[in-house]
C-alpha cells in the first residue's frame, strides 16, 4: 500500500513543487510548527484510510530519537563532509531518522547514509546512465550526493553536502523519480512542501469520503 501512497503522491507533486528566493523569515524556529503539521496531518492520512477500511499502522509512527551531536560529528567525519545546518537541527532536535515521515516516504538515519549502500550506488548508477553530472545537481562530486530519504518504489531524497566542508545555513534537497528532477532550495523549503501535499491528500480523500 506504501507504493499506491506515493503513486498519489506523484499525481500532486508538480502541483506544490516550487524554487523561491529565501526571505527574512527563514532565519524563524520553523521546525516545531513543522513536526506539529507532519504529526497532523499523518494521524488524518490514517483516519481517512481507516474509514475506507484501510489499516495503515505504520503512519503513525513517529520520528526517530535525536542525534546527539557528536553522533552528527561522526558521521560527518564517516562521510567526509558537512552537513548544513538545517539538516543538523533536523538530526538533533526532531529526530535520527523517520519512518514513513509522509506518506510513504522513509528519512533515514545517519547510519543509512552511506556510500556503501544499495541506495547511494543505484542512485550514481543511474545518474551515470542518464549522463547526469554532479554539476547538473549543483555541486562537483557525486560523494557531495547524500541520500537521506527514499520510498519502497525506488524514487530517491538527495541533499547536497556543504561545499568545502564548511560551514553553510542550507543546502538543496532533490527528489530524483526515474528522469525526473525536483529541486527544492533547501530541507526547510522540502519539509514545507510534503506538508503542502499532505494537506491536498487529506483533503481530496475528505472530499471522496463526503462530496457535497
Amino acid at each position: 500500500m506504501r507504493v499506491l501512497r506515493w503513486s498519489l503522491i506523484a499525481v500532486v507533486v508538480t502541483l506544490c513543487a516550487c524554487s523561491r528566493t529565501p526571505s527574512a523569515t527563514d532565519s524563524e524556529d520553523w521546525i516545531p510548527q513543522a513536526v506539529a503539521d507532519l504529526k497532523t496531518l499523518q494521524k488524518a492520512w490514517y483516519d481517512a484510510d481507516l474509514a475506507n477500511g484501510m489499516r495503515s499502522d505504520w503512519m503513525l509512527k513517529g520520528p526517530n530519537p535525536p542525534a546527539a551531536t557528536d553522533t552528527v560529528s561522526a558521521a560527518e567525519d564517516r562521510l567526509g563532509v558537512r552537513l548544513d545546518d538545517q539538516y543538523r537541527a533536523w538530526l538533533t532536535r526532531v529526530g535520527n531518522g523517520w519512518p514513513a515521515f509522509s506518506g510513504g516516504i522513509t528519512l533515514h538515519s545517519l547510519v543509512e547514509i552511506s556510500r556503501d549502500l544499495p541506495s547511494y550506488q543505484n542512485l550514481v548508477k543511474f545518474l551515470r546512465e542518464e549522463s547526469k553530472t554532479p554539476q547538473d545537481l549543483g555541486t562537483d562530486s557525486y560523494d557531495n550526493l547524500l541520500v537521506i530519504g527514499d520510498t519502497a518504489d525506488g524514487i530517491d531524497y538527495v541533499t547536497l553536502a556543504c561545499p568545502n566542508r564548511q560551514p553553510c545555513a542550507s543546502a538543496p534537497v532533490w527528489i530524483v523519480d526515474r528522469g525526473d528532477y525536483t529541486r527544492f532550495d533547501s530541507l526547510k523549503d522540502f519539509i514545507e512542501n510534503q506538508i503542502a501535499l499532505m494537506r491536498t491528500i487529506v483533503k481530496q480523500q475528505t472530499t471522496t469520503q463526503h462530496p457535497k
